[in-house]
């Protein structure tokens, strides 16, 4: 999938005119233009050029989207345009207005003061008749043809008929309003789809590099490569991924977890470029480079779910993409009926030129957009990174959470509680066995074994024929002897288990016989009961699965006030229970973990939420990343799914309802009966406030606040 960059997009027409030409290239697959973002995305095995070319032909120009760039501000739309349409306007309604109609050169003095608020809009023109010449109409069709009409017809009138009604101040009004609502509206989007510009913000254009030689020397950030060593002051922001090495200090890392509480760093502790160094000298050294940070990954997962084209959309998008050349037909056949109806070529003008400004598929087309890329940006500034627009339309439905336990509602760090060894095994020989073969296991269990048999100052020996099984345990020869360590599931077959084996974490096997086990504890994070208690108060049902074993996962789903829990599972078993959940709920279920072991559940659920803290393979396989370890992020990102769906609606409704009730009343459906008729001009200022609506609408979206821990 590629991103372009395209400009000259004034409507959702445009952007349907945009995709039909790119879908027409040779080889091209799937084709979405977001109007809100200004990118679109190809699939498919079809040349660059050939899609810029096509796009081009359109009457749009496009560029390959290299990346972020840093521009940390967003060029704002033209004021001059629009002044000088305004003050146009404005004379002319003045003219007609207060001049008296016994002056003959007064229909030309307004002709005269119309041709500056023409020329201001002459991208309407430039854009739409060329478009509409093609067959390809957009929202400047609209503007062209109806400013157009109102000014040949004025023109005639002028020559045929002297003293007639004339529209050049409608058609001066027309033009300064629609310009007046582009104008709040680009401000308003700048604000929205600014995420990215701020995040960019955040990272320092020049870095200081030691030399070998010890002297300092100040290169950009862009220069910097892995095994570089540069030196970072207080106060100044970390400008890449790497380890400290030298020095200490508190570090911010809100801008990456959300969390206002500095991290202390020691040498040997990694650092994340963007983050801050509050208060003392560092010298890293660069482990990643800055297009694989994550800094970088986190602007491209934002960028990636902003241009992506959600499922709830399409049907808008569709309805967008037809709309201009609805509004062009209903437009003519509004000029035929009223003429027939009155005779009058003057009423049939003013109610078809209604009827083509007051319609607005902008609205249509930027309702779903607009909230989401508004969405995607608020999440990223809480450290919530949605991968895609379907993630968050999904996850508003979902009335399951099934939580992973060791990392995700823990903390994964260990102790041992108790050590329980069998009749005839020594304490110090188990701890022993325990410490020699869990040394050479990454596992977090096996990490507390170690450390205890080091505290009580036990002699390890090296494990032979070593062999480690995920989900299991590990098996290995300790001076010639077979020793087994792991889940009840590992046990050898004929081994017999005391009937307390399920309080244990880890049981132990001497040459096929039971030897004894060992219960740990792992303490929750500090607002694991938290996340639970607010998701039960919003009636989401929660449930914990976990390899460990039932006696400590069950003291931790108690002690967290967990709906249900199923423990001593491996990845394929967890994989299953989260599609039988699926199957009982019949609505969405959210999975959250941070393991390896996790990744088949969190793409199997319907959506997956990786904690930031947790293994690539879980992130690869989430939908949404959570950048800190805090498990409240997951209600977070749950409660910000549910504004941004209820805002989307929302910007739909009065999307829809604005143009079915608009539309009828532009035509004068209504005029029959209630005598409403709606003047050309109020027609312009309501489609500008509408799509104007739409994208203030969304903004509430950029100052969330979650509820309180």
């Amino acid at each position: 999938m590629r991103t372009f960059v395209i400009t000259g997009l004034h409507c959702a027409g445009c952007a349907r005119n945009a995709e039909r030409a790119v879908k027409k290239v040779p080889g091209a697959g799937e084709v979405y233009v977001n109007f809100a973002t200004g990118k679109f995305t190809v699939s498919g095995d079809c040349s660059d050029d050939a899609v810029i070319r096509a796009v081009e032909q359109a009457g749009y120009h496009a560029e390959r989207d290299t990346g972020p760039r840093r521009t940390p501000e967003a060029e704002p739309p033209p004021v001059l345009p629009l002044a000088v349409a305004a003050l146009s306007a404005l004379a002319v309604w003045a003219v007609m207005k207060f001049l008296p109609s016994e002056y003959a050169w007064k229909p030309w003095a307004e002709f005269a003061l119309l041709l500056p608020a023409l020329a201001a809009g002459s991208g309407f023109y430039r854009t739409g008749i060329p478009l509409l010449l093609r067959g390809r109409p957009n929202m400047d069709t609209l503007i062209a043809c109806g400013t157009g009409a109102a000014v040949v017809y004025s023109l005639w009138v002028m020559y045929r008929v002297p003293g007639g009604q004339l529209y050049f101040e409608s058609a001066g009004m027309i033009v300064a309003l629609i310009l007046l609502g582009r104008f709040l509206e680009a401000r308003s989007r700048n604000r929205v789809t600014g995420t990215i510009r701020e995040l960019l913000t955040l990272l320092p254009e020049r870095a200081v590099r030691l030399l070998p030689d010890g002297s300092d020397e100040e290169i950009a950030v862009s220069e910097i490569r892995p095994g570089d060593k540069l030196r970072v002051r207080p106060g100044e922001r970390i400008p890449a991924d790497g380890t400290v090495i030298d020095g200490s200090a508190s570090v911010d890392e809100s801008m990456l977890t959300g969390e206002s509480l500095p991290v202390p760093k020691h040498p040997g502790d990694p650092v994340t470029g963007a983050t801050v160094d509050i208060d003392g000298a560092l010298v890293i050294i660069v482990s990643a480079a800055q297009a694989d940070s994550t800094f970088a990954r986190i602007i491209a997962m934002v960028e990636a779910s902003q241009s992506a084209r959600p499922r709830v959309a399409r049907t808008a998008d569709f309805v967008a993409g037809i709309f201009v050349q609805c509004v062009l037909a209903i437009a003519i056949v509004t000029f035929g009926v009223w003429w027939w109806h009155t005779g009058s070529s003057a009423a049939a003008l003013e109610f078809a030129l209604a009827v083509l400004v007051v319609a607005c598929p902008c609205a249509l087309g930027l309702a779903t957009p607009i909230a989401l890329v508004a969405g995607v940006g608020a999440g990223a500034k809480r450290g919530i990174l949605f991968r895609s627009g379907d993630a968050i339309e999904t996850f508003d439905k979902a009335r399951t959470f099934v939580f992973d336990k060791t990392g995700t509602l823990t903390t994964g760090e260990f102790r041992v509680a108790e050590l329980r060894p069998a009749p005839g095994v020594g304490a110090d020989e188990l701890l022993a066995a325990f410490g020699s073969a869990e040394r050479s296991s990454a596992h977090p269990l096996a990490r507390a074994l170690v450390a205890a048999a080091v505290e009580h100052g036990l002699e390890l020996a090296a494990p032979e024929e070593f062999r480690e099984l995920p989900g299991l345990g590990i098996e290995c020869r300790l001076d010639g002897d077979l020793w087994r360590f792991g889940n009840p599931r590992f046990a050898p077959e004929g081994a017999v288990l005391p009937p307390d084996a399920g309080e244990l974490n880890v049981l132990a096997f001497h040459d096929g016989v039971y030897a004894g086990g060992v219960a740990l504890e792992d303490t929750p994070r500090p607002n694991a009961k938290t996340t639970v208690a607010a998701l039960r108060a919003h009636g989401i049902r929660t449930v914990m699965l976990t390899g460990d074993a039932p006696g400590p996962a069950g003291r931790l789903a108690a002690a967290l006030d967990i709906d249900e829990y199923r423990a001593g599972l491996l990845p394929g078993d967890k994989l299953a229970a989260v599609e039988e959940l699926r199957a009982a709920a019949k609505t969405p279920v959210v999975m959250i973990g941070d393991g390896v072991n996790d990744a088949p559940a969190l793409a199997g659920a319907d959506v997956g939420i990786a904690v930031g803290s947790g293994s690539a393979a879980a992130m690869e396989s989430a939908d949404v990343v959570l950048v800190g370890d805090d498990p409240y992020g997951c209600f977070t990102a749950w409660e910000l799914s549910r504004r941004t769906m209820r805002i989307v609606r929302e910007n739909l409704f009065w999307a829809f309802f604005y143009n079915t009730v608009g539309i009828p009343l532009a035509a004068g459906a209504f005029f029959p009966i209630f005598g409403w008729k709606l003047v050309p001009a109020f027609g312009a200022l309501a489609m500008a406030a509408s799509s104007l609506c739409v994208v203030t609408n969304a903004l509430r979206l950029t100052s969330f606040r979650e509820e309180k821990k």
